[in-house]
């Protein structure tokens, strides 16, 4: 997966991360829904009876997950678990299909689970997250474990519990535009990473592009002690509507849900990771995309997402169904609010240049430019009292 900012991301060989001077580079996809009450018209308060996510359901989706084995690209289990989905998925009302890539002697194949709602749709949500698990433990503490491949819980399984159970409800509501899955192949093997994510974007059409409303990535959500972070790049709306839909859920330290109580504190938007992950894939193509993230799995540990990540220890015993209810009522709010559309790609951070065979690094911290303006007031205010005093000086001795 994808290291924070803060630990220096050391050896991550798959990407970098840099900053793009394309700030005034902007797409503009299809991002207005005919018919539908308008997120800022919305009252997600009285939207809270009518959320139905179980996170038991998720959470035994989880333990299923985990019970098959590891799911690694081109596997039997990779394959046993798709069948599996295909026909759940089908019997819902969903149109599934695959499609196969070819990468790094790797062949990955990604599902994707379309719900159309009756009549004419109105462009496409894509709600993502990636269902292989890790193929080497190399985090873990015990050398004899690291070339073993990993439970994957948190880090593969939560989040694909979280669409599935979306998916029983997604029918149910009244939505004017397309739903798609997107469940993504070879996220996290070796130092590969994001490349379901990358094979997607890459075949995605213009008007593909311009018809999704935004991408929304579930990662690694399932952690008793749920902390979700900033993960940038990302879509300021989209951030702020999150955090907003979190006030009424009572995900919000220091407010107040739609119940009057005190909210818990679980959407720490103070806190920002620079993070490659799947979204940013979409981000790149101009599409309003999203990273729900907790990047604090277990105790802190330098230069990775904490002592949990990547290890044997990612079992299914540290996953909580709070935590994936909080998650999964997250997106079903905003699902039924429309938090997710009439969104503006202008808003978005700026692209990213992803090279391969690269060390993630992080870039300097831009020097702000109110310390710049500060410093040319200053140093002008100094030089006026200079220049007075030589006045008055030069007068003193005529």
């Amino acid at each position: 997966m994808h290291q924070p900012k803060e630990a220096k991301k050391a050896g991550r060989a798959a990407a970098v991360l840099a900053s793009s001077m394309l700030f005034f580079l902007v797409f503009t996809p299809l991002t207005t829904t005919a018919g539908a009450v308008d997120y800022e018209d919305a009252e997600p308060c009285a939207e809270m009876g009518q959320l139905q996510f179980d996170g038991e359901l998720a959470n035994a989706s989880v333990q299923w997950q985990v019970d098959l084995g590891p799911r690694l690209p081109g596997s039997n289990v990779s394959a046993t678990f798709r069948e599996a989905i295909t026909s759940d998925l089908e019997a819902l009302g969903y149109e599934v299909t695959t499609r196969s890539h070819e990468r790094y002697n790797m062949t990955l194949t990604n599902l994707f689970a379309r719900w159309t709602p009756n009549g004419s749709s109105n462009g496409q949500l894509v709600l993502s997250a990636h269902y292989d698990s890790r193929n080497i433990a190399d985090q873990d503490a015990n050398e004899s474990n690291q070339s073993l491949p990993v439970p994957g819980a948190n880090d593969a399984a939560s989040g694909v519990a979280v669409l599935l159970e979306l998916a029983r409800h997604i029918p149910q509501m009244d939505l004017d535009h397309e739903v798609v899955l997107f469940f993504n192949d070879a996220e996290d093997q070796e130092q590969r990473y994001t490349l379901g994510a990358e094979a997607w974007a890459e075949n995605l059409t213009e008007e593909q592009i311009n018809s999704t409303h935004a991408f929304v990535l579930l990662d690694m959500i399932g952690d008793a002690d749920l902390q979700l972070h900033d993960i940038a790049p990302g879509n300021e709306t989209l951030k702020r509507r999150v955090q907003e839909l979190g006030t009424s859920l009572g995900m919000v330290n220091g407010t107040t849900d739609c119940n009057g109580s005190l909210g818990s504190d679980i959407i720490q938007y103070s806190r920002t990771e620079y993070v490659l992950d799947d979204h940013v894939h979409a981000h790149n193509l101009g599409i309003p995309a999203i990273d729900l993230m907790d990047t604090s799995y277990g105790e802190p540990k330098p230069y990775t997402f904490g002592s949990l990540w990547h290890t044997m220890e990612d079992t299914p015993d540290k996953v909580s169904a709070e935590s994936l209810t909080y998650v999964g009522r997250l997106v079903e709010l905003g699902l039924r609010t429309n938090a997710f559309v009439s969104i503006h790609s202008g808003d978005s951070e700026a692209p990213l240049v992803v090279q391969d065979n690269a060390t993630i690094e992080p870039e300097p911290e831009p020097e702000p430019q109110e310390s710049r303006v500060l410093f040319v007031l200053s140093a002008l205010g100094l030089a006026s009292i200079l220049g007075l005093l030589v006045v008055v000086e030069t007068k003193g001795k005529q």
